[in-house]
């Protein structure tokens, strides 16, 4: 997901933008393939592969967006620094 930009550093606009656009892409996707996941929720179903398949995706999701976020620490030189 991150990179893909010539080399250039995004803003934070930009990162945000990005990640609204693909939440919005994903949301019509699944309105228009699977309208049925709103309601049915077999995630929530202990053992389920549906559960696994969330949990996957949650944090592939969360790892691309440390990502996105650890260039920001990087180039502001606090990386490695607490909040």
């Amino acid at each position: 997901m991150v990179g893909g930009n010539g080399g250039k550093r995004m803003s934070d606009r930009d990162k945000i933008a990005l990640l609204e656009r693909r939440r919005d892409d994903i949301r019509e996707w699944l309105e228009d393939e699977a309208p049925h996941a709103t309601f049915d929720q077999k995630h929530l179903d202990t053992g389920s592969p549906e559960r696994a398949y969330w949990h996957h995706g949650y944090q592939a999701a969360l790892a691309d967006i440390i990502e996105l976020l650890s260039s920001v620490r990087q180039r502001s030189g606090s990386a490695g620094i607490p909040n």
